[in-house]
């Protein structure tokens, strides 16, 4: 086959029909939408979350509990009730006690200190230490300001 016949098939062979670009681009725009509306959605809810001490607070508390009995082999049942009755319980407690405010808030910061060196990462003993009280400090004061401002 000569230079000139393989040049000629490829310009008859490798053109994109236009049904094809049309369908490979709407599944590329479907999938880009998709994409963002899932990260949206996620970051909404995760700013929600963070706006709501009480509720973190709540969702942490359920959450450990959840990791403490895991390995009882309940049925998926009872941990989701579990955690429900969980939430719903503290939250009424943080809003008619003030005590479990500062209470949970203790709790807050403590796992906020907890988990801040494990998810910045730290190269000495003195370096993750100052990470905890940053965030120890950081989550007493978002606490302190978001019961404030009810």
């Amino acid at each position: 086959m000569s230079m000139q016949d393989e040049y000629e098939e490829s310009f008859f062979y490798d053109k994109k029909s236009s049904l094809n670009t049309d369908v490979s681009g709407q599944a590329v725009a479907a999938g880009l939408g998709l994409g963002a509306g899932l990260l949206g959605t996620i970051l909404t809810a995760l700013v929600f979350i963070i706006s709501r001490i009480d509720l973190l607070s709540s969702i942490i508390l359920g959450v450990l509990c959840y990791f403490l009995t895991y390995k009882n082999g309940w049925p998926k049942s009872v941990y989701i009730i579990g955690v429900v009755v969980i939430i719903v319980v503290s939250m009424i407690l943080q809003h008619k006690l003030n005590v479990f405010k500062f209470i949970y808030g203790a709790f807050t910061c403590v796992v906020a200190s907890i988990l801040g060196p494990i998810l910045i990462g730290y190269d000495s003993d003195v370096r993750m230490y100052t990470i905890m009280a940053i965030c120890f400090a950081v989550t007493g004061v978002w606490g302190f300001l978001s019961w404030h401002r009810r």
